[in-house]
């Protein structure tokens, strides 16, 4: 890998890193990528394992399983991939993004049903995000 493609793909790594953080995640980018006992491209406070890839051809078949296999149990792995000049996309597990849609529905229902108290219900919810161990 030249040193241009190291540089591009720690810049998205940090642009990643950055989407989640404006999100309210604690997370930064894996010091020396795929180099330390540290699986994944990000680390911190994350609901998921993310692999980030800034490639121009995609090859998301090989990199989800990279995702998967390099997850923790109960982990949810996912793929951050962009090309140049396009927006980032997620790759996760359909029944997965189900279960995160189902969830936003939940909280916008109780959201409306409890008004300013939907923060009470909410910690019951995030239990839900987790996968199923």
């Amino acid at each position: 890998m030249s040193g241009a493609e190291r540089r591009k793909g720690a810049a998205g790594e940090l642009e990643v890193a950055a989407i989640f953080r404006a999100a309210g995640f604690d997370c930064d980018r894996v010091p020396n990528s795929g180099g330390l006992r540290l699986k994944g491209d990000l680390y911190g406070a994350l609901p998921a394992h993310v692999e980030v890839k800034r490639q121009e051809v995609a090859r998301p078949w090989l990199w989800f399983e990279q995702a998967r296999s390099e997850a923790p149990a109960g982990v949810l792995p996912l793929v951050a991939m962009r090309r140049s000049r396009s927006a980032w996309l997620a790759m996760l597990e359909l029944e997965q993004l189900v279960r995160l849609l189902a969830i936003e529905s939940g909280v916008r229902e109780h959201a409306l049903e409890f008004g300013h108290n939907a923060g009470v219900v909410l910690g019951d919810l995030v239990d839900l995000i987790s996968p199923p161990r």
